[in-house]
């Protein structure tokens, strides 16, 4: 399969419909500053639909993506698979809606990279941990054994300001 670079030239284009194919990679994703995702592989199809008004893209992303195991650290690979709509439009009015893009009259071409990252990272569980199944490693055992070794300290520790010691009595 060929993939497309990420930008999308508007002004080029007839009306009608158009098709593309990315590849959102591990090197896409070392380009990034700050990006939360390590890694991964997710294919994005899209739909292009141009007609004289506006341009709507249909999205469809398949694949999986690495991140961080919010309980150990070690990176955990996710599934990533849905669809989502996008509606393009020239003109100059300044609005935030989700799902709408006003570009400029003098923009030519729009780069879709920033928004299939923003795509794929909001796609993400708000947990992310590695599962109990079969497949998965799991969590690294000596960090989890680390981790619940400094919780046991903690909870030895009776260091409790005498304000306070007065309120475990409360039942």
């Amino acid at each position: 399969m060929e993939f497309d670079k990420f930008v999308i030239g508007f002004e080029a284009l007839e009306l009608g419909e158009y098709n593309y194919n990315f590849l959102v990679d591990n090197a896409f994703f070392n380009e990034l500053e700050y990006a939360e995702i390590q890694g991964g592989e997710v294919i994005v199809g899209a739909v292009l639909k141009k007609s004289e008004r506006l341009s709507q893209i249909e999205l469809n992303f398949e694949g999986k993506v690495a991140v961080p195991c919010d309980r150990c650290g070690e990176d955990v690979t996710l599934p990533v698979s849905f669809s989502e709509s996008l509606i393009v439009k020239v003109g100059t009015e300044d609005n935030e809606d989700d799902g709408l893009l006003i570009l400029g009259e003098n923009d030519i071409e729009f780069d879709i990279r920033h928004y299939l990252y923003e795509s794929i990272s909001l796609s993400l569980p708000i947990r992310r941990i590695h599962s109990e199944d079969e497949d998965d490693e799991g969590c690294d055992e000596a960090i989890l054994s680390m981790l619940n070794q400094d919780n046991k300290n903690d909870n030895d520790k009776d260091d409790i300001d005498p304000r306070w010691a007065a309120l475990k009595n409360l039942k």
